[in-house]
């Protein structure tokens, strides 16, 4: 490795020796002269020929990912100490951790043992948990982004393409960042993505450690992202008491997956089960930390893995094929209040991904328009009724529910969920939190909620019936000059299958200009 030992990064940092390099910079092992620490030190490389206006985005963008980083404080992250500027280039000051990849233990010493491989996702789980609470999303959680300590500790590292929700992007339009093999659907089909796409990776990353590659790994980049959108796993290989977490992490769609609740609640299952289960033999049993491999890897590996993690960058071109726009129906028009007049709109197109929830013809909707200037395709047969600043629709049968709140003020978006979410809380019972994430709406920025709650004794609204569980979506609609709460709400065991209106009829809101 290349010496550059009397070298002072912001006449603090000293550069010690070289640890590795890859596409995005060079990994230095450093000496922290104020607190005569050990660091590791990232130098930024910027790519040749960019502008001065491109360079000083990327800078940019590396502070904000290094402060993103710095905000996380837990033990399954690496932590970030400091960024600095030196030589025109952002310079990124780390924990220094000289531990092996899973992905390199998995390949010098076998598959992990099903326990081993279940306290590892439970641990990267946690700290996922903790940045998504923080608004962080990781966006390449992979073997090689975990190190793993012989203690049996687990460090996710390496946050270089990790984004605040909410932010705005400093890529380039339709590039994608992440290893092909580990990245959800939705993020390959240019979907708003959230940390359920982290948890897909989770998933992929399980399985990797019971057979050694991600399940939709094809050696070429295209057979991958192919296989990812329309193949499933293949599970013979993998121990039964693995099945219900890896299937509840890989579903297609985000809306299915098992929320990082239920799976810290999967993998606390698998390491309470006793150890006698022939389900708890992995493919390739073994003791953790056996042989000589992982001794050696552990004095071999260092902090390099931040930049040869075989993170790639590559850009998606839509067919009608792969990756069209989900179509969506605009109103028609405008009707009385709540008498359906307009004939039943034609089914969306399908999606890229051959899923079942979006193939399946769409349930018969009708225009509706307020007299306030919002429109919207609302479920035939539902009954309406109408509100101060409310309108609404039941199902027949009482279990689901769409409902449009208008608030005639210049009103912050998040501070409309905030209150509203403050309301349900005084009324319900259980709130358990699916998931809060940005979303496009028409082209406009907007708050999603996803969440499932119990009804308690009281509510105002008739529909709610008390002890019920109910699945719901709420998304804040700002213009400017209104903010509009949308929400759908279904009893919990017929979620699943009120998807697809309930996808048509929030996407079909719209606001008259």
């Amino acid at each position: 490795m290349v010496s550059d030992g009397n070298r002072l990064i912001a006449g603090r940092y000293q550069l010690l020796r070289e640890l590795g390099r890859g596409g995005m910079g060079v990994v230095w092992e450093g000496r922290d002269t104020l607190l005569n620490r050990q660091v590791a030190i990232k130098e930024v490389l910027l790519p040749d020929g960019l502008s001065q206006g491109d360079q000083e985005r990327h800078l940019l963008r590396t502070a904000r990912e290094a402060r993103t980083a710095a905000k996380l404080n837990h033990p399954s992250v690496v932590a970030v100490y400091d960024v600095v500027e030196e030589g025109g280039r952002p310079w990124i000051v780390m924990e220094l951790v000289s531990h092996p990849s899973v992905e390199q233990v998995v390949l010098t010493t076998g598959a992990l043992p099903v326990r081993e491989a279940a306290s590892v996702g439970r641990q990267v789980l946690s700290a996922l948990r903790a940045a998504h609470e923080a608004g962080i999303l990781h966006r390449d959680v992979k073997p090689s982004n975990i190190l793993l300590s012989d203690d049996g500790r687990a460090v996710l590292m390496d946050f270089g393409i990790a984004t605040v929700e909410g932010d705005a992007s400093l890529t380039r339009t339709g590039m994608v960042t992440g290893s092909p093999s580990f990245l959800a659907p939705e993020r390959v089909r240019a979907e708003n993505a959230g940390p359920e796409s982290d948890l897909w990776s989770l998933g992929a990353t399980l399985y990797a450690c019971m057979v050694g590659r991600s399940p939709f790994e094809r050696g070429d980049a295209m057979a991958t992202l192919n296989a990812l959108l329309t193949e499933e796993p293949d599970y013979r290989r993998i121990p039964p008491i693995m099945h219900p977490i890896l299937k509840g992490l890989l579903r297609k769609e985000p809306q299915d997956r098992v929320g990082a609740e239920e799976a810290d609640r999967l993998l606390a299952a698998i390491l309470a089960a006793k150890p006698a289960s022939a389900d708890l033999d992995s493919p390739r049993e073994r003791k953790k930390g056996s042989g000589p491999g992982r001794a050696l890897l552990a004095a071999a590996a260092t902090v390099v893995l931040v930049v040869t993690g075989g993170t790639v960058a590559y850009f998606r071109t839509a067919s009608p094929a792969e990756g069209a726009p989900r179509a969506t129906t605009q109103p028609a028009a405008a009707t009385s209040p709540l008498t359906p007049t307009a004939a039943p709109t034609p089914s969306a197109t399908p999606s890229a991904t051959p899923s079942p929830s979006v193939t399946r013809l769409a349930p018969a909707v009708r225009a509706w328009r307020s007299r306030d200037g919002w429109s919207i395709m609302r479920p035939i047969g539902w009954r309406g009724a109408l509100g101060e600043g409310y309108t609404g629709w039941t199902r027949r049968d009482g279990n689901a529910h769409f409902g449009v709140e208008a608030f005639y003020a210049n009103r912050d978006a998040n501070q409309v969920m905030r209150d509203s979410e403050e309301r349900l809380k005084a009324e319900a019972q259980t709130v358990i939190n699916r998931g809060r994430r940005y979303v496009s709406h028409q082209g406009v920025k907007a708050v999603e909620w996803e969440f499932t709650w119990i009804a308690g004794e009281t509510s105002d609204a008739r529909w709610v019936r008390p002890g019920t569980r109910y699945h719901e979506i709420r998304r804040v609609v700002s213009t400017g000059d209104a903010a509009y709460l949308l929400s759908w709400t279904v009893a919990e065991g017929q979620w699943v299958r009120s998807r697809a209106l309930m996808r048509q009829v929030i996407a079909s809101f719209t606001v008259r200009a």
